[in-house]
């Protein structure tokens, strides 16, 4: 395969086509449904589709490119393009794509001169929401397809399914997997493109994914809110209350969560990836965050050295509090002790936990013996599974280090990712025979969710090259 014309084939196509594209789409405001509760009146979703649908039909117009949506469900993008050269008429070998084009709230906070729907190439990176969370991915993957073409490589067959929902949990995903199921067939490879990289000096494989679950956790000790003169000392704080419940699930000092049914031992392939990939990002990988600083210096981290902040990251159960319900803003909070205080509990799970175990190991510790008989409850609770990759092929990993060392000197490198892609598990279960690609280029600084949110455009043309070599490197099945 010639890895030179791959590359100047995906350059000349991301400098005409792919990042022209992509600015259009970072105009667009095409919320998540959980940010936009009108969006079946007000149709981004669909027009999103639509255009990256026409453009896909203009780039390789021997593909189909269907935007299909019904009622009640937010539309998706089904796309396929036929294999050429060796690849014709393989249709076992098919290569399958997942991307999204929904997007984050805008967030506030954006630099002088960007914001998140208006797309500004400066120092060589993209700005705008959405750009790399992840409305590249589905341009990506039609110029990775369309360079192969270019520079006279054969390819598989090439189907995708870039869906409107991901921000918003993914509802619709099992549909229309089962709905293009034969459309989709039975792929050799499955390339996710929204997930991150370690650094922007070589290709990264996401190894492991952790599970999520969320509860929100009410104490109520009165019937109504009282004078704090008159209450206080007497009746228990309701925040006192949440205060000793938390501390039997997590120890504050370290983190730790308690629970049996939240750990998990870590496989030791896991380990050595991560022992590996502590070497490759060295003490940067802790520094990088944003540390406050104050008249002793800046925040430390929990964690000593690279390999123990990635076992946390990737490996351990976490508790975040993510809201809090029934706290006066500051502007309001007069002298009373509350009633009740609610706070949303939001959890890390290994890639591995057992979900269905999650939500009775919190009942059994929050709701048995509530400190002075408060009247404790918990609502929400759905655990979402975490990820563990399977086992790479040998073509695979040749695959990933050879198209690593060619565009960049260096192998490729597998990084568990602390967050969650649950619908992997649909992929695995209705792909059995797959590897996968689950990557990306949301790289450090790139700020997904958040203000600012970047794509490094060197990066991603190279990583589309990567992309495509990919692809193309699916041999005959014996």
């Amino acid at each position: 395969m010639d890895m030179n014309k791959l590359r100047e084939a995906a350059s000349r196509l991301w400098n005409a086509e792919t990042l022209p594209a992509l600015k259009t789409f970072v105009s667009r405001e095409s919320l998540s449904t959980d940010f936009d509760p009108e969006w079946e009146k007000h149709g981004i979703l669909t027009e999103v589709c639509r255009e990256a649908a026409a453009w896909g039909a203009r780039m390789l117009p021997g593909g189909t490119y269907d935007v299909q949506q019904e009622p009640g469900r937010t539309p998706a993008l089904i796309f396929s393009v036929p294999g050429t050269g060796l690849y014709t008429g393989r249709e076992e070998d098919t290569v399958f794509f997942y991307g999204h084009l929904d997007k984050q709230p805008p967030a506030t906070g954006w630099s002088e001169g960007l914001g998140p729907f208006t797309p500004v190439v400066r120092d060589g990176k993209l700005y705008g929401r959405g750009c790399s969370d992840d409305g590249y991915s589905v341009y990506a993957a039609l110029t990775a397809i369309r360079a192969l073409e270019d520079a006279g490589i054969p390819h598989p067959r090439a189907v995708g399914l870039i869906e409107t929902r991901e921000e918003s949990g993914s509802n619709d995903l099992e549909h229309y997997l089962k709905k293009n199921a034969e459309r989709f067939g039975s792929p050799r490879l499955v390339c996710v493109l929204d997930s991150g990289a370690g650094n922007y000096e070589q290709l990264w494989l996401t190894s492991s994914l952790r599970g999520a679950c969320a509860i929100d956790l009410n104490v109520r000790v009165l019937r109504q809110g009282m004078h704090s003169g008159t209450a206080s000392g007497v009746v228990p704080s309701s925040f006192d209350v949440l205060r000793i419940l938390l501390d039997r699930i997590q120890d504050p000092r370290t983190g730790a969560i308690l629970d049996p049914a939240f750990n998990v031992e870590i496989p030791a392939n896991r380990m050595d990836d991560l022992k590996k990939t502590a070497e490759v990002l060295g003490d940067g990988f802790i520094s990088e965050f944003p540390w406050a600083e104050g008249p002793n210096g800046a925040v430390q981290s929990r964690c000593r050295g690279t390999v123990e902040a990635l076992i946390a990251r990737c490996w351990k159960p976490t508790l975040s509090i993510t809201g809090a319900a029934g706290l006066p803003p500051l502007s309001m909070a007069g002298n009373s002790l509350r009633s009740e205080t609610t706070l949303r509990l939001s959890f890390r799970l290994p890639p591995t936990a057992k979900t269905e175990n999650i939500l009775p190991a919190l009942q059994k510790k929050l709701l048995t013996d509530p400190p002075f008989n408060a009247v404790v409850s918990i609502a929400g609770g759905d655990a979402l599974p975490g990820w563990n990759a399977p086992a790479e092929a040998d073509w695979f990993r040749s695959a990933c280090d050879e198209s690593s060392k060619a565009l960049w000197g260096k192998p490729a490198m597998r990084i568990g990712e602390g967050g969650s892609i649950p619908i992997l598990n649909l992929f695995e279960a209705q792909f059995p025979r797959a590897q996968f690609a689950v990557t990306g280029v949301l790289g450090p600084g790139s700020n997904a969710h958040n203000a600012d949110e970047s794509l490094d455009i060197a990066y991603t043309e190279k990583f589309i090259t990567a992309v495509g070599y990919l692809a193309a490197s699916i041999p005959e099945e014996a």
